[in-house]
């Protein structure tokens, strides 16, 4: 490595509140931490064995993006999705998505399109394998590779924070029974879309994808309540 090259330090405090989020953003998303739970910074800070500032700073970013609800009386609550935001959440992700698509499809390369097929050849292994959750860290890759084709800022920001949301719930949606095999599926008709180069096609494939899936999860909502 050149003498000159900087890296930022472990110890740096400035990158606490980053490393920190990943952390619980991880664990909300796992599940490991509930819908309803009071995130408290002095258990926190002890538990990660950091001060409270980086924590404070940490769930702030949390707030933002929709992860948590912090209120004056109960502090930071992780946030309970009602149905009603869930339906809204993949509506936008639907159209943004769709849309995102259309504009990648239009520009993209050989060597993109061969990075989606990659992809799409790991999830296929991985519904042979029954390994969901391997199947669902490919699948977020698929569709952020999408996302980020469409080189639109702005559609980036938006759906990153709604990709968040939705993988908060993805979790059960994969585990129904045939909703892994039917995803493979629906991104088989991505792919071939691009493979036509038809820009419109590979928008409404990933539209349709993404209201199946939330038609998918919305029914097991309605059987369980």
């Amino acid at each position: 490595m050149g003498k000159n090259l900087t890296l930022p330090s472990l110890t740096d405090v400035s990158t606490l509140p980053n490393r920190v989020y990943t952390i619980l953003e991880e664990a909300i998303l796992r599940g490991k931490i509930k819908a309803g739970e009071r995130l408290i910074e002095e258990e926190l800070a002890n538990a990660l064995g950091v001060s409270r500032a980086p924590i404070r700073e940490a769930l702030r970013m949390m707030q933002k993006d929709g992860l948590i609800v912090i209120s004056p009386r109960k502090g930071a609550v992780v946030n309970s999705i009602s149905r009603e935001e869930i339906s809204e959440i993949y509506q936008v992700s639907s159209a943004l998505e769709g849309l995102a698509v259309e504009i990648f499809c239009r520009r993209c390369t050989p060597e993109e399109l061969a990075a989606l097929q990659q992809l799409y050849a790991g999830m296929e292994e991985q519904v042979r394998k029954k390994n969901i959750i391997q199947y669902r860290k490919l699948n977020r890759q698929f569709h952020e590779a999408l996302i980020n084709g469409s080189k639109n800022k702005k559609i980036k920001e938006l759906c990153g924070t709604l990709q968040k949301q939705i993988s908060w719930f993805q979790n059960m949606n994969l585990s129904l029974q045939g909703r892994m095999e039917l995803s493979l599926e629906e991104h088989r008709h991505i792919i071939d879309a691009f493979l036509k180069k038809d820009p419109q096609a590979a928008g409404k494939a990933v539209s349709e994808h993404i209201t199946r899936a939330a038609e998918a999860f919305l029914k097991v909502e309605n059987e369980g309540g």
